[in-house]
């Protein structure tokens, strides 16, 4: 890796040594292979971490399968090279799903309309194609709801060319140990599991447990676990009843480090606007310096006069408002700044430290989208250290 020879210097730099240890930590937490095997969500580009480097590193890993949104994520991942199962956990929507047989593909089906398109399709080709029954348990997006189930088996005992070989759902709540609606949608998926077994229905794989789920050490009747953020080293924000936090969690290592340099710097005077609109004064005689990341780089504009950077191993005040290109920062409290030093967006120093979850909390986000909205025009950079 050599960042020097950027010609604007702004960059993340992604930790597979991490990601592994994630990996591993993941599996000891599902009790990978007895019970439970591993599916790595590696949807929207690996969640902004790029999904062909990170699918690669799993696959070495021998993770059991891979879990995306849309068949475009599984071909890109098929192109790389990928062998193992890749569930679509999103469907096809409208799409002829003629690329679930030609490139091995298991999407999920949430309707009778999609069932006799599936049904038709395997037809005309006249190959079987497995599918993934999702249930609606109460997330309210996807899914077939309980009252309507005994009509879809029902339905899909009717067609030929297809076989139901797992059956799952989506918890809503999974960090929140204070709510109920995790329990209510375990209740509501365990009987769903109850009408497949009245079908004579037994599938492969039962899957519930998300990255909250598995941190939280939820139980469910399952032998499949999907997770991505863990993978990645960061959950939501948890809740624990009082007195009940637990004194301490598994360790989990943010892989994805996201940084810039200093690129210009400048003196400037007291009351001196800063930015678009004026959006910032200075109150005293400030040293500020520009940085070459905005909103075009995932940046939030939500940070502008809020959030922080971190240089020379010190906090760096966001100022002015956050640019499609470019971003300021005070620095005037930090000795010895200089053109080409380094800024760390996200990640930490020796002694400083800024996570997705601190910055969503700032931004008024969640951290998945803090990490997704860094653009494609970022490049990655996948260190083994």
């Amino acid at each position: 890796m050599n960042t020097d020879r950027l010609l604007r210097p702004t960059w993340v730099e992604i930790s597979l040594a991490r990601l592994r240890r994630n990996f591993q930590r993941v599996g000891e937490l599902a009790g990978r292979r007895t019970p439970r095997r591993v599916m790595a969500v590696v949807k929207a580009d690996a969640y902004g971490h790029g999904a062909v480097a990170i699918a690669k590193c799993l696959a070495a890993c021998e993770v059991d399968w891979f879990g995306v949104a849309t068949a475009e994520e599984a071909l890109e991942l098929r192109a790389a090279g990928i062998e193992q199962p890749i569930l679509l956990l999103g469907g096809l929507y409208m799409s002829d799903p003629v690329h679930v047989i030609e490139h091995r593909l298991t999407p999920s089906i949430s309707s009778t309309v999609r069932l006799d398109t599936y049904a038709e399709c395997a037809r005309r080709l006249g190959c079987p194609i497995e599918f993934h029954l999702k249930v609606d348990t109460g997330l309210g997006r996807l899914g077939v709801p309980l009252a309507q189930l005994a009509s879809f088996l029902e339905h899909y005992q009717e067609l030929q060319g297809l076989k139901l070989t797992g059956v799952f759902t989506h918890l809503a709540s999974a960090e929140d140990l204070v709510a109920s609606q995790t329990e209510e949608q375990a209740e509501c998926f365990a009987a769903a599991l109850q009408q497949l077994r009245a079908f004579h229905i037994e599938p492969e794989w039962i899957h519930v447990s998300n990255s909250g789920a598995l941190l939280t050490q939820r139980r469910f009747p399952e032998n499949l676990v999907r997770v991505g953020a863990l993978l990645y080293g960061f959950h939501g924000p948890l809740v624990f009843p009082p007195s009940q936090a637990p004194a301490r969690l598994p360790a989990f290592e943010p892989i994805l480090t996201f940084k810039s340099r200093v690129v210009y710097l400048k003196d400037v005077p007291r009351g001196t606007p800063l930015g678009y609109g004026a959006a910032f004064h200075t109150r005293r005689r400030s040293r500020i310096a520009t940085v070459p990341v905005g909103y075009a780089d995932g940046l939030s504009h939500a940070l502008s006069n809020r959030g922080r950077a971190i240089v020379r191993d010190g906090y760096a005040r966001i100022v002015g408002n956050i640019s499609m290109d470019l971003s300021l920062l005070d620095v005037t409290d930090i000795p010895g700044v200089n053109v080409g030093d380094e800024v760390i967006l996200i990640g930490q120093s020796d002694h400083c430290s800024l996570t997705a979850l601190e910055i969503a909390g700032e931004a008024g986000t969640v951290p998945y989208e803090v990490l997704c909205l860094i653009g494609k025009r970022v490049p990655r950079f996948y260190v083994d250290d």
